[in-house]
Formats: C-alpha cells, structure tokens, sequence
C-alpha cells in the first residue's frame, strides 16, 4: 500500500495533535495501489470532447451521444473535486483522523448507475477509433462502482467485528442483549444515521431516477457509512475500526 510522506504524517500530527493515537497507522493485510483516477476521467473527457468537434454536424446522433457523455464526465469529474475539497475534510473532522488514500474516498461514493457511462464510450471506441486510454484502464472506470461495494463489503465485516469486540462479555446471560445491541448499530437505519450526519448521501456520484423508496435510500446510505469503514480498516486495520465505532454507537445511543 502506498505509504504516506515524512512531511504528510507530520502535517497530519500536528493537525490532530489531540488524538494523535488514532494517527498511528496500524494497516490490514490489504493494499491499494493508486490508479490515477482524476487523471483518468481528464484524459477520457478530453478525447470525448475532442471526438465531439471532429464529429459531422450531420451526423446528429453521434453528436448528441457525445454531448450527453461529455456532460456526464464533466459532472462526474467535479463531484470527485467537491469529494476531495469538501466532503473528505468534513467526514476526517467528524472521525477525527486522516484519511490518507483520497482516491479511495472517491471510490466509494461511485454507484452502479455510473457503469453504463463507461461501457458506451469503451464500445465507442473500440468500434470507431483507438481508445483514449488501455483497456485495463476503462475497466478499472466501468467497475469502479463494483469495488466501491467491494470496499463496503470490507467495512460491514470490521464493522461487526469491532461492535462485538465492544460488547463481548464473558456472561452467558448477557449473549442475548449482546446480539440485540449489535443489530441495532449495524441496521441499515442507524447507519443512515450516520450517513446523514457526514453528509455522504448528497454527494454519491450516479445517474439514478430521483425517486427510490425509503429503505432503497437507508441501504444506499449505510452502504456508504460501511465503505468509510472499509477504507479505515483498510488503512489502520480492526484496531482503527474499533476506535472510531463510537460514532455508529453514538447514533444508536441517540433513539434508545
């Protein structure tokens, strides 16, 4: 896994000086090699843009497929900026750590609505013309929203792991209250909670219709409360999981 700077870790010290025991980096066993996401999506809106000028005016139907994907990458391209500049900070001050894989972050907040962008124009132009990226490259895009539930798959497993690790006793008259405590911080309800609070709904990156039903959008929302939890264990394994759980017991604390 990428490994964090000299100056980076000091930065980040001094930032969080008073918690400074959850800077400490105590990574999984799992690793992230950067893709270059941003670079990625500025290459492959560059060349749909380029294709879009070059296009025949009458060829009418090429031009607005082209228009329609620019538009799209476009939008895409500054959500993951307003991820970054935004959003990233507020979720790192609610944790109080450092979140120090961005392009991580990015990920998660991809949902399966953004597979078919990137399917069109891979068929495009392998049938029309070279692509503007490797193939290995467009089908990192086309499942970026499949390793976002990746992530979350992870985080759901720490999250589990960690609020037993908080509510283990050893009385056996006590298992029946554990287990009833543990579904109530790791429903889908109380993590939408969560969600809420760090504002992650708002900033999902799709193309979905506007109107899922309520518990569509509370499984959406604690899908993206466990992918923040995947990157944490993913960067500071089960122990940095088990340090920032309170915030999911909190917001299961808050309608006992």
């Amino acid at each position: 896994m990428h490994q964090p700077t000299r100056e980076k870790k000091q930065t980040s010290h001094r930032f969080y000086q008073g918690v400074s025991d959850l800077n400490t980096r105590r990574a999984s066993d799992l690793e992230w090699v950067p893709f270059g996401l941003t670079e990625k999506l500025e290459t492959l809106t560059t060349a749909v843009i380029e294709s879009q000028r070059e296009a025949p005016s009458q060829n009418t139907r090429l031009v607005s497929k082209l228009m329609k994907w620019s538009k799209q990458l476009e939008y895409i391209r500054l959500a993951v900026d307003k991820i970054t500049h935004d959003l990233q900070p507020e979720v790192q001050n609610a944790l109080g750590l450092i979140i120090e894989e961005t392009e991580l972050f990015q990920i998660i907040m991809f949902q399966p609505s953004t597979k078919n962008l990137f399917l069109e124009i891979k068929a495009h132009y392998l049938a029309e013309s070279e692509l503007p990226l490797t193939e290995r490259q467009m089908e990192f895009l086309i499942s970026t929203s499949e390793l976002s539930r990746v992530i979350a798959l992870v985080g759901d497993g720490a999250i589990s792991m960690a609020v037993l690790h908080q509510l283990w006793s050893p009385e056996s008259d006590e298992v029946g209250t554990m287990t009833e405590r543990r579904a109530g911080v790791v429903s889908n309800e109380n993590l939408a909670r969560v969600c809420d609070r760090w504002n992650l709904y708002e900033h999902r990156i799709h193309f979905d219709p506007p109107t899922p039903t309520k518990s569509e959008i509370e499984h959406i929302k604690g899908t993206l409360v466990e992918a923040v939890y995947g990157i944490i264990y993913i960067e500071r394994g089960l122990d940095g999981v088990k340090d920032s759980i309170r915030h999911l017991k909190m917001a299961s604390n808050d309608v006992d």
